[in-house]
């Protein structure tokens, strides 16, 4: 792994670790913007803004996603994790997800669609489960994935 992206790891985990001790955690999504706005340099932003939806939501998953489920949902006690929830996410990468799409909409200044975002995470699943049902019920060990992915813009 290349050593700038070590060092931004490393600083992702020592910002989240002082953040959640600190009780900052957002629980709102206005709060994930505004906590987000101050914690990404304005070329780090315009990058992720300017980046197609998909490809910007899938390139943060594993660096500020990871940030995201450790320091805010996992360490930090987020109360957002539970209102998506109750929208239809089940996982925690799916909040994540969720917080970025809705993130990125609101720096392009789309309409976030919070719940047409939670009810296709939520379509995945049941699809998942139908998938792993009905291999189940043939003999098999391995099924595929849904033939779609979340959001669908």
């Amino acid at each position: 792994m290349p050593k700038h992206i070590q060092f931004v790891i490393l600083f992702l985990f020592a910002f989240a670790a002082s953040m959640a001790s600190a009780g900052e955690v957002p629980n709102t999504l206005p709060q994930a913007f505004a906590a987000l706005d101050q914690q990404l340099g304005s070329q780090q932003r315009d990058d992720f803004k300017n980046t197609p939806e998909t490809e910007a939501v899938v390139k943060a998953h594993t660096g500020l996603g990871l940030y995201i489920r450790n320091a805010w949902f996992r360490s930090g006690h987020s109360k957002l994790p539970d209102e998506l929830h109750a929208l239809g996410v089940r996982s925690l990468d799916d909040v994540s997800s969720v917080v970025l799409t809705s993130y990125w909409r609101h720096l392009n200044g789309k309409p976030l669609e919070v719940e047409k975002q939670c009810a296709c995470y939520a379509k995945w699943w049941q699809e998942q489960q139908l998938l792993e049902a009905s291999a189940a019920a043939k003999g098999e060990n391995s099924y595929s994935s849904p033939k779609f992915s979340c959001p669908q813009g």
